[in-house]
């Protein structure tokens, strides 16, 4: 729950915050810890994406403190709950900054949340990682706008999803496809783009649906796929939602393939209590096997949590803190501009790849050491099935 302060509080909160350093300074001879302001759904819809979000964060932070932290300084979380609605992302972030006095923020989760995350950010000079959000206004206006400059985005964006997308389709020989997604801004922005893209090399999107992401009504889309079926149907929502509308699709006999962006329907304990069967394929960001850095990040994550990681949302906000106290160590300080310089102009491993970023601050996907796969579940085993690569 979000703790309203009274205007008085709020005032001398600003005043406490404008007369300290903003950055972490020495107390008692040791180095005082970094705040780090982890902005993501905890509660709501996409709870379980924030909950993987953060577990990954904890596990990064836990070995960047192994590694003897970030200049000696320890790293420490403090998180906010969005609860996947955009304006308690931006008094989270706000929260965070203002009393909290983190030194950087990684969040939010949905589009919608990250632009305001985004501008609190920017207002504030405040370092921020965007881990997952794939809206192409979150980059384009660092492009624009030098206050922007303090933002950087290790997730691909929506021209780089649907390119990962759409050449596995081309690879598969798929003639036509449809979208079901969830109503929120980048599954929207996924959808144009992904039809655009296929467009041109002769797949045609038989349908378009989407469902509310708070009062899903999945039944109507699955009975109209199965009328008129594509040879493959692409599942944009990430979330627990995905589950369900695959569950229905097998029960009502729709034997289309179904091409997952990943989240959810990425995790092996959910791939146990699918319908068994070879028709489900999801997209990821990484997967064990494919690099000593991916299949080391997969062993520390089962064995802390138990469980797999789904190669997304679980993933790329481990890598988001990596490269941040990478680009750090670079610069041989922790002073903002100095940090956001590093990032500008350096490479990062993760446990994805390698990092770099272009003039926006997005990360190159589908160049150099960013490439993304496809995993198929196969009577809930996992298979690597498409490196995409060029």
């Amino acid at each position: 729950m979000i703790r309203r302060r009274s205007f008085i509080e709020h005032v001398f909160a600003l005043v406490a915050a404008a007369s300290l350093l903003a950055v972490p300074t020495l107390s008692h001879g040791a180095l005082s810890p970094i705040d780090i302001g982890a902005i993501l759904p905890s509660t709501g819809p996409f709870a379980a994406g924030g909950e993987a979000a953060l577990n990954a964060l904890a596990l990064a932070a836990d070995e960047i403190n192994a590694d003897g932290g970030v200049l000696g300084h320890p790293i420490r979380l403090d998180s906010g709950d969005t609860e996947g609605r955009p304006e308690i992302a931006r008094a989270e972030a706000l929260r965070l900054i203002e009393r909290d006095r983190v030194w950087a923020v990684i969040g939010g989760y949905l589009s919608e949340e990250t632009l305001l995350v985004q501008e609190v950010a920017a207002t504030e000079r405040v370092l921020h990682i965007v881990p997952v959000a794939a809206a192409m206004e979150i980059t384009d206006r660092i492009a624009r706008d030098p206050q922007y400059r303090y933002s950087f985005r290790v997730a691909y964006n929506i021209t780089q999803w649907a390119e990962l997308l759409s050449d596995y389709l081309l690879d598969q020989h798929v003639h036509t496809y449809a979208f079901v997604g969830a109503a929120i801004q980048w599954n929207q922005e996924l959808a144009r783009d992904l039809a655009d893209r296929l467009r041109d090399r002769g797949i045609s999107e038989l349908s378009r649906s989407s469902y509310s992401p708070t009062s899903p009504v999945i039944d109507p889309i699955v009975i109209a796929l199965r009328t008129h079926p594509p040879d493959v149907v692409v599942v944009g929502d990430p979330g627990p939602d995905s589950i369900e509308f695959v569950k229905l699709a097998r029960e009502l006999g729709l034997g289309s393939e179904i091409l997952s962006v990943g989240g959810a329907l990425g995790d092996a304990r959910v791939a146990r209590t699918l319908p068994r069967g070879a028709y489900l394929t999801f997209q990821a960001a990484a997967w064990r096997g494919l690099t000593p850095q991916a299949t080391r990040y997969w062993g520390a994550f089962q064995n802390r949590y138990h469980y797999l990681p789904v190669g997304y949302s679980d993933t790329l906000p481990h890598d988001a803190l990596i490269v941040l106290a990478e680009a750090a160590r670079a610069a041989h300080s922790i002073d903002r501009d100095r940090v956001a310089t590093a990032l500008a102009g350096g490479r990062f491993p993760g446990a994805a790849g390698t990092y770099a970023f272009d003039r926006s601050h997005q990360a190159m996907w589908g160049e150099g050491g960013l490439r993304g796969v496809v995993i198929a579940w196969e009577n809930g085993e996992d298979h690597v099935i498409f490196p995409l690569r060029r």
